[in-house]
């Protein structure tokens, strides 16, 4: 299949106001490939249809005060994961009615909520904020793929479901075949009318969009994780016969002294991290866990640092948070960083999570949980002190000692400079006069 073009941003809309039809054509314009697909319920029984949006608009009217869904992406007769043509958005289906966290709050409060987290993790607001009446789909509209990459969407929607799982995204929802309801259609569940509740009704590259999602829960771009791959068959072509030589230190023991660092930090606030950052800590110390072969009872170790640090942190929130490090502590693990599921994130990266600065990770005594800047500043003054113990001077010490280019000697003996420098490099050089 040949690869499709590029298309032009969806302009901005009043998305407050989005009729269903504008919906239909926000997601699915005219002039791309495939069929978006429209589900709806006749008597109970399902009715499908696989046509152009203007088909799909001219049902419209008569499923407003029923239930129907509209497909994220485009198929060619028929929706399945088969006949996918055209992958045409990123999407979560967040139940956050169902998390102990959220399920008591207004809908308005989660969605700031929701606005926030991702604020805080530079990924752009979604292009369509969908209310369902008892949970809320997220949807960022991109410039269409082929089915040839399947494989990177999938890998970027699950990160973006992990990313947003504090708030219910329900990972059934990461199917290519997903439909959601449409706005102005009825909930049965609820009795409420689907509406939208915001968005910026951009459609976004998808290469840049992943990028961001995967920086926003700690994996390697696309660039890093082929740059990392390259690198990895670099040093195994030019390793001697018998076998790499380990360089630095292992993932093992960097995460070791990461989570000695995440313990100085909760020390630090007291022996209990403070409310805002007990998630993303607990998170942190049972990715490092996950990174020691010997830890065979992580499930005891993760709820014993939730004990020490979050203990006012939700059991279901630190249940989620145990399964995920079981189940990366039970991967194989890898012969190069990032390629054995694990999380691998840098000092700078975690520092910056947990807002530590250059000033805390000095008076801390951190090893590793270090800002870039503050690291560069380290290693400057470690290599300042190296020179200085083998003897070498500063440049204003150098300067002091060698001052014969601002004192002009040979001028005061009457000879030229080179002159000069031949007597002194052969002992014959006049003293200078007195006075």
């Amino acid at each position: 299949m040949q690869n499709l073009p590029s298309r032009a941003a969806a302009p901005r809309l009043d998305l407050a106001d989005l009729q269903p039809e504008d919906y239909v054509d926000l997601l699915h314009p005219a002039g791309q490939h495939g069929r978006p697909a429209l589900l709806w319920f006749q008597e109970d029984a399902p009715r499908n249809l696989c046509a152009s949006s203007a088909s799909l608009n001219l049902a419209m009217p008569g499923l407003i005060d029923g239930r129907a869904y509209l497909s994220m992406n485009r198929f060619r007769a028929r929706r399945c994961s088969s006949q996918i043509t055209a992958l045409n958005a990123l999407y979560a289906d967040l139940d956050w009615h169902k998390t102990a966290l959220w399920r008591d709050h207004p809908t308005e409060d989660v969605e700031d909520a929701i606005f926030r987290r991702l604020d805080a993790a530079n990924v752009p607001l979604p292009s369509v904020l969908l209310s369902s009446g008892r949970g809320t789909a997220a949807i960022w509209l991109v410039h269409e793929m082929p089915t040839a990459a399947l494989s990177r969407w999938q890998a970027a929607i699950g990160a973006l479901n992990e990313f947003l799982r504090p708030f219910g995204a329900d990972r059934a929802s990461q199917d290519p075949a997903r439909v959601f309801r449409v706005p102005g259609t009825i909930n049965e569940k609820s009795g409420r009318r689907v509406r939208v509740a915001g968005g910026s009704g951009l459609r976004h590259d998808f290469d840049s969009l992943a990028d961001i999602i995967f920086r926003a829960v700690g994996r390697p771009t696309r660039d890093e994780l082929q740059a990392a791959r390259l690198s990895t068959a670099r040093r195994s072509r030019l390793a001697p016969t018998g076998g790499n030589m380990p360089r630095g230190l292992s993932p093992r023991e960097r995460f070791r002294q990461i989570r000695e660092d995440l313990d100085r930090v909760r020390i630090a606030w007291g022996g209990e991290v403070p409310e805002g950052k007990r998630n993303t800590w607990l998170h942190l110390y049972a990715t490092a866990l996950t990174h020691d072969p010997d830890i065979k009872e992580i499930a005891h170790e993760i709820a014993d640092a939730a004990q020490r640090g979050t203990p006012d942190l939700p059991d279901k929130e630190v249940a989620v948070i145990i399964r995920a490090g079981e189940r990366q502590a039970n991967s194989s693990i890898g012969t190069g960083v990032m390629s054995d599921g694990r999380y691998h994130y840098s000092g700078d990266r975690i520092a910056e999570m947990l807002d530590i600065s250059g000033e805390d990770a000095r008076a801390l005594g951190l090893r590793q949980v270090i800002p870039t800047n503050a690291r560069r500043e380290r290693r400057a003054d470690a290599e300042r002190e190296r020179r200085a113990r083998k003897g070498a001077k500063s440049r204003a010490e150098w300067l002091a000692a060698n001052s014969a280019s601002r004192t002009r000697p040979w001028e005061q003996l009457g000879m030229g400079r080179s002159t000069y420098y031949k007597h002194l490099k052969s002992g014959t050089l006049p003293e200078l006069p007195v006075g």
